[in-house]
């Protein structure tokens, strides 16, 4: 009988981010930069996060959104990742933030910039190493809630 096997889109998205966030952070995956405890997450914020590992959070976010569905850019992650204020304007997330992200998942090799692509040249999608990283913490996680 084999191992039981799970993808990041069979586990509950909270229940990943947090172990994927956890395992970034414990293994020194992703550097944080000085900028970091004092950037905004977007325009419509009006100080910085109050968790300490945001950053670690919000990586693994933009992961498991890239994973489930491929070729975001930088542009639609700011909108996906932006709010919406008092009047009903959407305010944008944070460019640099979710940019410097992905530079980060790149050089860890889980992420990569997919110049196929006719359509979206430039975009980010999944590598192989990545998946099967991914992959691999979703089973844990799914694993752990069997229990």
């Amino acid at each position: 009988m084999s191992a039981p096997f799970f993808t990041v889109k069979d586990v509950p998205a909270q229940d990943f981010i947090r172990a994927y966030a956890e395992y970034l952070k414990k293994n020194n995956k992703i550097k944080i930069p000085e900028w970091g405890s004092i950037v905004k997450t977007g325009l419509g914020k009006e100080i910085s996060p109050i968790d300490q590992d945001w950053m670690y959070v919000r990586a693994a976010a933009l992961a498991r959104k890239i994973y489930v569905r491929g070729h975001w850019g930088v542009g639609n992650l700011t909108h996906m990742f932006g709010s919406v204020n008092d009047n009903g304007k959407h305010e944008s997330g944070s460019g640099k933030v979710i940019r410097y992200l992905l530079q980060q998942l790149e050089a860890i090799k889980v992420l990569k910039k997919d110049n196929k692509s006719l359509l979206k040249k430039g975009s980010r999608i999944v590598t192989k190493e990545g998946q099967q990283d991914l992959n691999r913490i979703a089973t844990q996680v799914a694993l752990a809630a069997r229990k």
